[in-house]
C-alpha cells in the first residue's frame, strides 16, 4: 500500500525518513503537515457551520489554512479529538526503537483501514 509521502515497506520509511503526519483537507485538494501547525481552531461561521482550522506563522504573520466545516459544534470537536487520536497513535510508532514492533502496530493501522501518519478530514 502506498501513502502520499512513501511507501509503507521501503527502506526509507523504515528509517523513518517519510514520517510526518499529514492533514488532508475535506475537498481532498490541499494538505498541511503537521508538524508546521502552530493551533488548530474551531470558529462558529454562524449558517457555515463550524470551521476547523489550522493557523501557522509565516514571518511576523498570522496564516490559517481551512481544513473542513462540519454543521454543529459537537461534530467539529469530534473531529479534532480524531486528529489527537491519531497523533498519539503515530508518536507510539515513533517511539518504538523495535522495527518488528513498528510493523506490528503498521499492520494493526492497515486493518483497520487507516493509513499510518495520514488524517483526512470526513465530509460530515
Amino acid at each position: 500500500m502506498t501513502v502520499i509521502n512513501g511507501d509503507l515497506k521501503s527502506e526509507k520509511y523504515q528509517k523513518g525518513e517519510f514520517k510526518k503526519m499529514i492533514i488532508v483537507n475535506q475537498n481532498k485538494d490541499e494538505f498541511v503537515n503537521f508538524e508546521n501547525i502552530m493551533c488548530v481552531n474551531i470558529t462558529d461561521c454562524q449558517e457555515d457551520g463550524f470551521l476547523i482550522s489550522a493557523g501557522f506563522i509565516i514571518g511576523r504573520d498570522d496564516n490559517y489554512r481551512e481544513l473542513g466545516y462540519y454543521k454543529t459544534e459537537e461534530r467539529a470537536k469530534e473531529v479534532l479529538k480524531a486528529i489527537t487520536e491519531i497523533y498519539q497513535a503515530n508518536k507510539l510508532i515513533e517511539c518504538c526503537k523495535d522495527i518488528t514492533t513498528q510493523n506490528q502496530i503498521t499492520e494493526k493501522f492497515l486493518e483497520a483501514k487507516m493509513t499510518p501518519f495520514k488524517y483526512e478530514m470526513p465530509k460530515e
